[in-house]
């Protein structure tokens, strides 16, 4: 009986609470009110450059250029027990990109920054 009482404690001792959280990529600096003066037409890709930095990626298409940005933020909390684990990981996804011709003048632009919770 001692032995299954102190099974018993030791696994409910060994239970612990976890938090994760991850962040990469590049600073969000892409907002509306940040990219006020970018005009399609107008804009160059190294004025892009010279404002944002440099991308997460550059992607050469036949007869455009697209720099995209993206910021990736991950929380999550969790349940460790001896024999039942429980992980939730919400991941959000800040984007931004870019498309220029091969004069590099801007063609289009999107951007997306999530709000925080």
């Amino acid at each position: 009986m001692t032995r299954a009482l102190f099974t018993l404690l030791l696994c409910t001792l060994l239970g612990a609470c976890a938090q994760y959280e991850n962040r990469r990529g590049v600073d969000v600096n892409w907002s509306p009110a940040q990219l006020g003066d970018i005009t399609v037409g107008k804009t160059t890709r190294s004025e892009v450059l010279k404002r944002l930095g440099p991308p997460s990626q550059l992607i050469a298409l036949e007869d455009e250029t697209v720099l995209y940005y993206l910021f990736e933020h991950a929380q999550g909390e969790g349940l460790i027990l001896v024999v039942y684990n429980r992980f939730e990981v919400n991941t959000r996804y800040d984007r931004a990109v870019f498309i220029f011709d091969e004069q590099d003048q801007l063609v289009d632009y999107s951007t997306y920054v999530q709000q925080d919770d």
